[in-house]
């Protein structure tokens, strides 16, 4: 057990050794000096500055403001690092702007910083070498949002194996060595069969027909398809500048299960350059519900927005986790041009909550947002609510624009930012997407017109929760019907089909039979009338027993989300349904919200 002991030290030491190799070293490819007094103050002690200002690692790597966060953390945690919040916050600034990403280089996965859910990512990882390594323990996407030399990516792996020795059996399993015993040959006699004989079991680490490693081939995939210098990184430094964000915005938003949403943002400069303040006001078209925040952002590398904003201090938190959060976050992409920004506002214990959102900055002209209404059916008489800004006081009905076959008769209630329309819809319109205008604003794709429903779909179609509420946080799953009208080919569920919008729905679950005893619709949580899935506590429930074993079993399962609608006008009620896997906590979550601070 001692030399067993013993050649796990040394095995340890030997991979940090190769991590921490002496500054003097050559490295492969060219490097990014570092000029910052402070930075150079907190970091220089371990990596060390030469003439040319290379850092040692620190002038190889290129990657987010999270990564970058999460680096300066693990330097305190495991080496000493003695640091001050602001002194953190002046060096992450810093690092974001001189070893950051360009925008054509973060903007393919900005939804790792939008915190957005995801059921598989394999659709976004761009290589085996990636899956069936990084990927294993990693989200695709913080991989994605760095940019290292081929000598920094092999330090990468050498402090992976060094610091979780575990991680060998991924990146560089052991190979069998010399003659491979013959396996005895085992024998299974099912009742009522012949004997047959075993096959012999698969190696618990396949061997690439190449002999390599996973991660030298990891390596060469990485250093060739994310290296240090690009072409794209060397022209954005050469622009790169604070944008100029101040001034009044027209935001336009969606939140699951909750609908369309428009309002302003109001940005003002903060206490230095890159830092601002906001003040935030938004309707919920749906209900006419509204929100006041006031908040702080900050744009890392001239372009990503990260932020928070929260309520009046007075504001009662709102019984449903999906409205009106004492605090949410912000991560936004701002356009090359400054004028608009989009991205993603969000909450919860997961995150699992938020508004997907796109800002235009208001100027003299009038704009149009969009509508309050999804669709509007043929024919039919209705009143659509119109949201924009700088709508001009002497509006006439004939200055809006639906498109044929639809005439705005009069103009209801007008405000700068609003205007309420009667509308009529004439019979035997095409089904089809259009768009409004107001005299030359217009909101593209903006209002559907259909003859008649044709079915409805959950979505989304699979989702997730977590159980928790004791020592974790629970994860909820939000869930829309989504009606849909046949499209030009006239069959349902084919590409050509129109989305009309959510419709109210009855909701409710069935269980998704498994196993012969399967009981999971008991245990799992429940669903209200909005759609809004909670799940139950963690841990094991005395109540809940399975017949292998008669212990106590946690309340994880799967089920079938189900939705029935009732049509106007009568006619079959349409069901659709959805599936759910409710599955423990996660105790241990990559998030750095520092970031917004």
């Amino acid at each position: 057990m001692g030399m067993t002991h013993s050649l796990l030290r040394a095995g340890v030491i030997s991979a940090i050794s190769i991590a921490c190799i002496p500054a003097q070293e050559a490295v492969s490819g060219p490097g990014i000096p570092i000029d910052h007094p402070l930075t150079i103050a907190k970091c220089g002690g371990c990596h060390q500055r030469d003439a040319n200002g290379m850092m040692r690692r620190m002038s190889y790597i290129r990657t987010s403001p999270e990564v970058w966060e999460q680096i300066i953390k693990r330097m305190v945690r495991l080496n000493g690092l003695v640091i001050k919040p602001e002194e953190a916050r002046e060096i992450l600034r810093y690092l974001s702007a001189n070893n950051g990403l360009a925008p054509e280089e973060a903007k393919p996965v900005f939804w790792e910083a939008e915190h957005r859910l995801f059921r598989d990512q394999s659709d976004k990882i761009p290589s085996d070498a990636l899956q069936h390594t990084c990927n294993y323990c990693h989200t695709i996407g913080r991989v994605l949002t760095q940019r290292r030399t081929h000598d920094d990516y092999e330090k990468l792996i050498a402090m992976h194996l060094g610091m979780f020795p575990g991680a060998e059996n991924t990146l560089r399993p052991r190979r069998p060595s010399g003659t491979t015993a013959e396996m005895p040959v085992a024998m299974i006699s099912p009742t009522g069969g012949n004997p047959a004989v075993v096959p012999a079991p698969s190696p618990v680490v396949p061997v690439r027909s190449d002999g390599r490693y996973p991660a030298d081939v990891a390596i060469d995939y990485l250093a060739k398809e994310q290296p240090l210098i690009t072409p794209e990184w060397t022209a954005w430094k050469a622009v790169m500048r604070t944008p100029k964000l101040e001034g009044k915005w027209l935001m336009t938003g969606y939140e699951q299960g909750k609908g369309r949403m428009f309002g302003t943002v109001t940005v003002e400069a903060g206490a230095s350059p890159g830092e601002f303040t906001t003040k935030t006001e938004i309707e919920y078209a749906g209900t006419g519900a509204t929100l006041s925040r006031s908040g702080k952002g900050i744009v890392y590398t001239g372009y990503s927005w990260r932020g928070r904003s929260t309520g009046p201090k007075n504001e009662t938190p709102s019984a449903d986790p999906g409205v009106s959060p004492s605090e949410w976050r912000e991560a936004l992409f701002v356009s090359r041009d400054g004028n608009t920004m989009d991205g993603r506002w969000f909450w919860g214990g997961y995150e699992e909550f938020g508004f997907d959102v796109h800002l235009t900055r208001i100027g003299t002209q009038p704009l149009l947002a969009g509508a309050n209404l999804f669709s509007l059916q043929s024919p039919s008489t209705s009143e659509v609510k119109l949201y924009g800004a700088n709508f001009p006081a002497d509006l006439q009905p004939g200055d809006f624009d639906f498109g044929t076959g639809i005439a705005v008769k009069r103009i209801v209630r007008r405000a700068p930012s609003m205007a309420v329309v009667e509308v009529e819809v004439n019979a035997n319109l095409p089904t089809g997407i259009r768009d409004i205008a107001v005299r030359r604003a217009t909101a593209e794709r903006a209002i559907a017109v259909y003859d008649k429903i044709a079915y409805i779909k959950v979505l989304p179609d699979a989702s997730m929760a977590r159980l928790g509420g004791t020592i974790a946080a629970k994860q909820y799953a939000q869930f829309e019907a989504i009606a849909y009208a046949a499209g030009a080919d006239g069959k349902n569920q084919t590409a050509d089909d129109v989305p009309l919008g959510p419709v109210t729905a009855h909701w409710g679950m069935e269980e998704f039979v498994s196993t012969p005893d399967d009981d999971d619709i008991k245990y799992v949580g429940s669903i209200n009338d909005s759609g809004l899935f909670t799940p139950n506590i963690e841990g094991p429930n005395p109540q809940r027993k399975k017949q292998s074993n008669n212990y106590p079993t946690n309340n994880w399962g799967d089920v079938w989300v189900t939705a029935s609608y009732d049509p106007p006008g009568g006619g079959a009620p349409m069901r659709a349904r959805s599936y759910l896997v409710v599955t423990i906590p996660v105790y241990i979550k990559y998030d750095q919200p520092e970031v917004a601070q």
